[in-house]
């Protein structure tokens, strides 16, 4: 007979996605403001009359902040989950 040794938390798989939405929505305002941020400084380090060229470069470099910041979230919530919610 399995004895497990620990007990199966019977909304596991609610809290889990719970917590993953939350990650999710965090990592993702951290990277919307990383983005702001990193073309703040773009464009401040631009020679002056702006050329379409460089302001979409500097635009989508920044946009990299965004998935990354998603990905950090979820890689912490994945660090930080509590030990019965965790895959044996």
């Amino acid at each position: 007979m399995d004895i497990q040794r620990f007990p199966r938390n019977p909304n596991r798989e609610a809290v889990i996605k719970a917590r993953q939405d939350v990650a999710g929505r965090f990592g993702f305002i951290f990277g919307c403001i990383a983005t702001v941020v990193t073309v703040s400084l773009d464009l401040y380090r631009l020679e002056r009359p702006y050329d379409i060229l460089n302001v979409a470069t500097a635009v989508l470099t920044a946009a990299f902040s965004m998935p990354i910041g998603i990905g950090i979230g979820l890689l912490a919530e994945k660090l930080t989950r509590p030990r019965d919610l965790r895959d044996p």
